[in-house]
C-alpha cells in the first residue's frame, strides 16, 4: 500500500462544463505523486500546517491516470457549503493542499478479466484514470463503458472516448443524455437515462465481467439489484458511492 503523502499544489487551470461543474487542474509543488486508477484524495483550500492537525477538507476521486502525473485532475460538482466555497474562491495560481492516495476502488482486479464501467455525473471521474490508464499500458481487456449525464455540456470525457476508441482494441461505450438542449456532441449518444436492464443484459454475455458502479446513490442501488438479480457474485461488483 503507498504511503500517505500531504502535497501543496498549484491551481494551473480550471474547466467550466456547467454552473455546477468544473475541473480543477493542479500542478504538484513537491514530488511523492503515487496512486493507483481509481483512488481518491483529500483536498483543502487552506494550508497545511505540520505541527497541527489536517485542516477542513473534501475528498474527490483523481481524474488522471498514474501514468499521467505531470498533473492532477479533480472534478467538482458544487453540493454543499464546501465545493461553493471552492467555486467562489479558488482561482488559476492559487496553492492549496491535498494528501494520497486512499481508496480501495482501484481496477487491480479487472486489468486481466471483461469489465463493466458504469458511471452516472462526476462519477466518471475514477474511469477517466482507468482509461488513461488502460491506454498507457496498452491494454487488451474487453472494457465496456456506460455513461449517463443531464446534458451534452456535461459530456466531460468525449475526446478521451475517442482515443480510448482508436488505441484500445476491445473497447466500447453506450452514453445516454437525459436533456437535449441544442448543443451537438460529435460522440453517438442515446436520449434518455442509462437502461439498467439492457445493460445488465448485454453485459452477461461477457466472460465473468467485473462490474464498476460510479455515481448518484439512486443509480448504484438499481444497478446492485439488478446485477444481483442475475446472479452477479457480489466479489465482481465494485462500488464508488457518493453523495
Amino acid at each position: 500500500m503507498a504511503v500517505v503523502r500531504k502535497i501543496p499544489v498549484k491551481i494551473v487551470e480550471i474547466q467550466y462544463f456547467s454552473e455546477n461543474v468544473r475541473l480543477y487542474r493542479l500542478e504538484a509543488l513537491r514530488p511523492g505523486i503515487s496512486f493507483k486508477a481509481g483512488q481518491f484524495l483529500h483536498f483543502s483550500i487552506d494550508a497545511y500546517d505540520p505541527s497541527y492537525n489536517w485542516p477542513e477538507s473534501r475528498v474527490f476521486s483523481i481524474a488522471n491516470s498514474p501514468t499521467r502525473t505531470q498533473f492532477i485532475d479533480i472534478l467538482v460538482s458544487k453540493i454543499g457549503e464546501y465545493t461553493t466555497k471552492m467555486f467562489d474562491n479558488l482561482k488559476v495560481g492559487d496553492e492549496a493542499w491535498i494528501k494520497l492516495p486512499y481508496g480501495i476502488f482501484n481496477f487491480d482486479d479487472s486489468l486481466h478479466k471483461d469489465t463493466v464501467l458504469i458511471a452516472g455525473g462526476t462519477g466518471i471521474s475514477p474511469f477517466i484514470s482507468f482509461l488513461q490508464y488502460a491506454i498507457d499500458i496498452k491494454l487488451d481487456t474487453v472494457i465496456h463503458l456506460n455513461y449517463g449525464v443531464r446534458n451534452p455540456d456535461l459530456l466531460i470525457i468525449q475526446d478521451l472516448v475517442k482515443e480510448a476508441e482508436n488505441k484500445l482494441s476491445n473497447f466500447n461505450y453506450s452514453i445516454h443524455v437525459e436533456e437535449l438542449d441544442g448543443n451537438k456532441s460529435d460522440l453517438k449518444f442515446y436520449t434518455g437515462q442509462l437502461p439498467v436492464n439492457e445493460i445488465v443484459s448485454k453485459s452477461l454475455k461477457l466472460n465473468d465481467p467485473v462490474f464498476y458502479l460510479s455515481g448518484p446513490p439512486a443509480m448504484i442501488l438499481a444497478f446492485d439489484k439488478e446485477l444481483k438479480a442475475n446472479n452477479i457474485k457480489q466479489s465482481n461488483i465494485k462500488y464508488d458511492n457518493w453523495e
